[in-house]
């Protein structure tokens, strides 16, 4: 396994050969402190094609606002690439924020999609989605994968990531990995490690709930606001601050005020604090 950090030119050298040599590249962009739910990214690009791996580390400062967890967010990169070597991952990109935004450009292009950004997640998080999106352009014009696979936990991510690369014309594949969850029903995040005993176990409440609401909208003249409005006050008297939770249709994320099963795709979204640590979650239906 290849690991590069600090220069980009025999990092380029290596994919181009690859290219040369008809290789599929599959990449899986992370930030680090790896579990399951990133393994099986690795895996789902094997089993989609790709003949070499790669994966990045990087925690990116631009998606973190001024009060969140930039500083405090678990870095265990020598373990991290222990698993990633097991399996029979091809190459690690693993940059520094020098190398990724360096000192001597003095000004940033930013990318835009305001409707979507500013809307769920970006609500509580603004300035996000502008720092995600410009890094996985960066990564996407350096590595310039075949395939690039997203997990479906942050699913809103995905339809901007989705939205930018064809509005671009990035000639990558976009794959969406579904969820991984714990025995319990939470869906893995690194961010669970922020979690004592009893909230971990209190956090897969919030997959019951999604769970709920499915099955009392698959009943006839069900109310969807009333559904969802039953369990936001359900798990904001256990201990959450529900953020939002809300259904939209699958393709763009637009809002919904009815349910028709088999005429749409739908997902349904939510995002809530639990202590001090932020969980989002959804459900395709």
């Amino acid at each position: 396994m290849q690991i590069f950090s600090d220069n980009i030119d025999p990092l380029r050298a290596q994919i181009a050969q690859w290219k040369n040599d008809r290789d599929i590249i599959g990449f899986a962009p992370t930030m680090g402190n790896l579990h399951d739910g990133h393994l099986s990214l690795v895996r789902n690009l094997k089993k989609n094609g790709a003949t070499k791996i790669i994966v990045s580390i990087f925690v990116n400062p631009r998606q973190f606002g001024p009060t969140e967890d930039f500083n405090q967010y678990p870095r265990t990169l020598k373990n991290d690439l222990e698993l990633l070597e097991k399996e029979g991952v091809d190459l690690v990109f693993c940059p520094d924020v020098n190398l990724m935004y360096p000192s001597h450009i003095s000004s940033e292009i930013t990318i835009n999609n305001p409707k979507l950004m500013n809307d769920l997640c970006g609500v509580k998080r603004p300035g996000h989605f502008n720092g995600v999106l410009l890094v996985v352009n960066k990564l996407f014009n350096i590595l310039r994968p075949d395939i690039a696979i997203f997990g479906q936990k942050d699913y809103q991510q995905f339809i901007l990531i989705k939205n930018m690369v064809a509005n671009l014309f990035m000639e990558v594949n976009l794959i969406l990995s579904p969820i991984i969850r714990e025995n319990n029903g939470l869906a893995l995040s690194s961010r669970n490690s922020y979690l004592s005993y009893e909230n971990k176990m209190l956090a897969s409440k919030i997959y019951t709930s999604l769970l709920k609401i499915k099955d009392n909208l698959c009943k006839k003249n069900s109310d969807i606001s009333q559904s969802i409005r039953r369990e936001i006050d359900r798990l904001n008297s256990i201990g959450f601050e529900v953020e939002y939770l809300e259904l939209r249709t699958l393709n763009n994320l637009e809002i919904c005020n009815e349910y028709q099963p088999g005429k749409d795709k739908y997902i349904l979204l939510i995002a809530s604090k639990l202590g001090r640590t932020r969980l989002i979650d959804n459900l395709i239906l």
